[in-house]
């Protein structure tokens, strides 16, 4: 790599695989945004025990819609950091970033590739990383338990006011996994009894392109219990192409 950049970890990263590709202009994290780190300064440390650290440095180029709130920075074989914007000189490019992390962030002299928030950082890594661990499995309908709640405000979902909604759980198994449905009855209050779904779970959204991968379908799931579709493990996963991030 050139040693502009100097990040050579991120070598194992930044080819396509040796099959034939029948895709053209694959996007690797070199094509990505560049944040080249000049010095890192230590802030104060909070009682959580997060230290505030600066990184002075300057992007490869303007990024129009850069958010100044957060985005993230990837290094290393699966390393990120997630920044703010502190200053920005437009015609210099300099920058100073913040972030708050417990250790100190080994990136003096490294390139870190810039995200936007859209995504998170694992969606790269998981594309990435040839030893993430997907497996090729059929989705099988699974048991929910639902329950309505108050949003405590309306909104209006395809033309109809909505302020009721119900909330589906996994009965059993992936602990934290929920979706989100207006309920059918927008009576107020909203009944809270918890009540069983057979079969109520009965798919599952790829990770990058969103689309459901409904029940006895294929798809492609990470031991984190994450799911891609096959379309977007052949187009994605199977070239090492990082293009995703802007294609949706």
């Amino acid at each position: 790599m050139d040693d502009l950049h100097g990040n050579q970890a991120l070598d194992l990263y930044l080819k396509p695989s040796n099959q034939e590709c029948p895709y053209i202009n694959l996007k690797t994290l070199t094509d990505f945004p560049q944040f080249i780190v000049f010095a890192v300064r230590r802030g104060k440390t909070s009682a959580a025990g997060y230290t505030r650290f600066e990184l002075d440095g300057k992007f490869d180029r303007i990024i129009a819609d850069i958010d100044p709130h957060w985005f993230w920075l990837l290094f290393g074989e699966n390393d990120c950091l997630c920044a703010t914007l502190h200053s920005l000189d437009k015609e210099t490019r300099k920058a100073i970033l913040t972030c708050d992390v417990r250790d100190e962030p080994r990136v003096m002299g490294e390139s870190l590739a810039y995200l936007s928030p859209q995504w998170q950082a694992y969606h790269v890594w998981m594309v990435l990383d040839p030893a993430w661990g997907w497996d090729k499995k059929q989705i099988q309908g699974a048991d929910a338990i639902a329950e309505d709640y108050d949003a405590g405000e309306t909104s209006v979902v395809e033309g109809t006011d909505v302020r009721v909604w119900t909330k589906l759980e996994l009965a059993s198994g992936r602990e934290g996994a929920s979706r989100h449905y207006p309920a059918s009855d927008q009576s107020l209050p909203a009944s809270s009894e918890r009540r069983p779904v057979p079969g109520g779970w009965g798919h599952e959204h790829c990770d990058l392109c969103k689309t459901h991968i409904e029940a006895r379908e294929f798809g492609y799931c990470d031991p984190g219990g994450r799911w891609i579709c096959e379309k977007c493990y052949e187009r994605y996963v199977m070239q090492r192409d990082l293009s995703f991030v802007d294609e949706f």
